[in-house]
């Protein structure tokens, strides 16, 4: 657990941290949890720090990342599919 948590701030083209580390050495539990974390941290609503974006405007982010070889393309397109972005709105309204 410790090393998929400790990659999940990594980017498939290395310009990740803490390590700068490659596609090839990020655990793909962890290329899921940087998906849903920076979504996470663009749409919270409970950040003193920033203002949150829209969910249209997260995901047209996420797809630049994607776009740039930043993020994993299989693994973004089963969060659209899966609408895992809605869960979360679901999620909080409960």
């Amino acid at each position: 657990m410790p090393e998929i948590a400790r990659a999940h701030h990594e980017k498939l083209d290395g310009s990740g941290y803490p390590d700068g580390v490659r596609a090839a050495d990020i655990p793909v539990q962890s290329r899921m949890m940087t998906i849903a974390d920076i979504y996470d941290a663009l749409t919270a609503q409970d950040r003193p720090y920033k203002r949150a974006v829209s969910t249209d405007r997260a995901l047209d982010i996420l797809t630049t990342e994607v776009k740039e070889g930043q993020l994993d393309p299989d693994l973004f397109k089963l969060f659209i599919d899966g609408k895992v972005f809605q869960r979360q709105i679901e999620d909080a309204a409960r």
